[in-house]
């Protein structure tokens, strides 16, 4: 029986969901988004705050314990596990991102990988059950999302991972324990409680526990709820509920799961090519292809000292206007900061983040001359915004450039061997080879492999048994 709450449905929809409603098309981008998941999260343990995140954790142990990614002899709690994991995920910024706004992977996957290895030796979890546990979490990210209009735009008041990563990872962890609908219901109620986190903590060491806190609370909800814990029945039908975070929030009820139309099949993600709030990535594209022109207009040299004014034409997005970044956090969330690196080096990467980059004299003096300019039509969505850069010579000269969509985008995806390219430049910065290689075969076959423990096998850099051996379903 179709249930008569919003609630109700999503619980039903969360538990009836089942392998066979995974599509071709689904599969292929969600191990897309797992390869690049791990990649950034294994090269977010290098980061102070993950290192910080990781030294707290020590304190909490348990019978059960998971693998800390990039960590051979040091194991967490599921939990604990789940928050290091989700925290060197967006650490840098550079997880994946959505549309409606928001980051859907970091929230989830190091909680499903987390509480796999806490299930008993005799009760193995799949490959698929991986895969469908991380598509339900997706899923419910992107429904919560279309409850609201302005969940469309770049975030004012909130981090959106905060809430509907934290719901999404509950329902993952819901779908994964195999709760009845009963539990799932309870799962988002109790997960709702954790939601949440000001989007005035942007560009600091504390957002990355956003991600960190989605994962490990959702994943806490659906173990509280398998014991029984209760809440609230009509958690996303109340504006007391979810709806408290939206002004215009309007709940509706999921498809039916006959030929279930899967969000991530309508609607592909956001790839990032380097560690930077995702709209700056306009402005790099646009950046690099006009000092291509300065540079072929200038006898193969960059005229630094003849450039009068910059001007970046963005949406109006207030936490990314940062026109004197003085740390790689602020530097990831400033139009202005990857504008003039884009200028003096021609493209972005993860080492134009060091302190160095950030101080060195060319790009402060380069930063005195920028100017934002925010033109009407320029709305604040991943979907629809621009970015214009013009540079202005002292001869009078302009050379200008535009980007309407950027490499990565959703309509402009990586191909495959970029991000492959992406995924090993990330993860040998921790791991040896073999396990980087092992960790692209098992994701790209994931819906084979029998017991997926063998992906935290290679995540802790662990080889065990040779590649040949454990990658038995070739």
């Amino acid at each position: 029986m179709w249930a008569k709450t919003v609630t109700g449905n999503f619980a039903s929809v969360i538990h009836g969901l089942n392998a066979n409603h995974l599509t071709d098309q689904v599969i292929q981008r969600s191990k897309r988004m797992i390869l690049d998941t791990l990649g950034v999260g294994l090269l977010g343990t290098s980061t102070e705050v993950c290192h910080k995140v990781t030294q707290y954790s020590k304190i909490y142990s348990s019978d059960l314990s998971s693998t800390i990614w990039g960590h051979l002899d040091f194991r967490l709690p599921p939990l604990y596990a789940a928050f290091v994991n989700g925290v060197a995920v967006h650490s840098m910024d550079f997880d994946d991102t959505w549309h409606p706004a928001t980051h859907p992977s970091g929230a989830v996957l190091p909680a499903v990988i987390a509480l796999s290895e806490a299930f008993p030796r005799n009760k193995k979890i799949s490959g698929l059950d991986l895969l469908l546990a991380f598509n339900v979490g997706i899923e419910v990210q992107g429904r919560l999302l279309r409850f609201s209009s302005e969940a469309r735009n770049i975030p004012k008041r909130f981090h959106p991972p905060t809430v509907v990563g934290t719901m999404g990872s509950a329902a993952a962890c819901a779908k994964l324990l195999a709760l009845d609908q009963l539990g799932c219901k309870n799962a988002l109620a109790i997960a709702a409680s954790y939601a949440g986190a000001p989007l005035a903590n942007a560009a600091t060491q504390t957002k990355p526990l956003h991600i960190g806190n989605a994962a490990k609370h959702g994943l806490e909800a659906a173990c509280l709820a398998s014991w029984g814990l209760q809440g609230n029945k009509q958690i996303l039908d109340m504006e007391s509920g979810i709806g408290a975070f939206y002004t215009d929030y309007n709940p509706q009820t999921l498809p039916t799961l006959q030929s279930y139309p899967w969000l991530l099949d309508q609607q592909d993600v956001a790839i990032k090519c380097f560690p930077a709030h995702l709209g700056t990535h306009w402005v790099a594209d646009a950046a690099s292809s006009v000092r291509r022109k300065l540079v072929e207009s200038s006898g193969n040299l960059l005229p630094l000292e003849n450039i009068e004014k910059v001007i970046l034409k963005v949406p109006k997005v207030e936490y990314v206007n940062r026109p004197s970044p003085a740390s790689e956090h602020e530097a990831r969330h400033s139009f202005q900061f990857v504008a003039c690196s884009a200028l003096l080096d021609g493209s972005m990467s993860v080492q134009s983040f060091t302190s160095e980059k950030i101080h060195r004299p060319a790009l402060q003096e380069l930063l005195r001359k920028t100017q934002l300019e925010h033109p009407p039509d320029n709305t604040p969505s991943f979907e629809s915004l621009y970015c214009e850069v013009s540079v202005t010579l002292r001869d009078g000269n302009t050379i200008g450039d535009r980007c309407d969509t950027f490499y990565g985008h959703w309509r402009k995806p990586l191909k495959k061997e970029d991000l492959e390219k992406k995924f090993q430049s990330n993860a040998l910065s921790v791991l040896p080879a073999e396990a980087t290689e092992g960790i692209i075969q098992t994701v790209y076959n994931l819906e084979k492999v029998d017991d997926c423990s063998m992906l935290s096998t290679f995540l802790s850099g662990q080889l065990a048994r040779t590649l040949s051996e454990k990658l038995h379903f070739f």
